[in-house]
C-alpha cells in the first residue's frame, strides 16, 4: 500500500512541476507582445514588472510601442486604461 501511495504522490508532484514550467512561458509573463500575431490593435498589454507602463501594437508595426502612464497613474488591464494609484490594485496575471 505504501509503495502505491508513494508512486501516486510522486506522479502528482511531477505533474505539478510540469504545470509550473508551462505557466511562465514567453508572452504569458507580460513581456513585450509579439505584434506579428496581434489582431486587436486597440488592445493595451500590461507590463507585469512596471504597472506605470503598457504596450500597444499599432497596425502595420512589427515592434510594440512602450507607453508610460501619466504621473501618479498606473495601468489596469481589465479597464484598458491608466487609473490613479488609489484605484490601482494588483491582479494575478492571466496565463494560458
Amino acid at each position: 500500500m505504501f509503495k502505491v501511495s508513494f508512486a501516486v504522490l510522486l506522479l502528482a508532484a511531477a505533474a505539478s512541476a510540469v504545470h509550473i514550467q508551462q505557466r511562465y512561458h514567453g508572452q504569458d509573463i507580460y513581456a513585450e507582445p509579439d505584434c506579428s500575431i496581434v489582431t486587436d490593435h486597440s488592445r493595451m498589454f500590461r507590463d507585469i514588472s512596471d504597472p506605470t507602463h503598457y504596450w500597444i501594437c499599432p497596425e502595420g508595426q512589427e515592434k510594440a510601442d512602450y507607453i508610460q502612464c501619466p504621473d501618479n497613474y498606473a495601468f489596469m488591464e481589465k479597464e484598458q486604461k491608466c487609473v490613479v494609484w488609489e484605484e490601482w490594485k494588483w491582479v494575478e496575471p492571466y496565463t494560458k
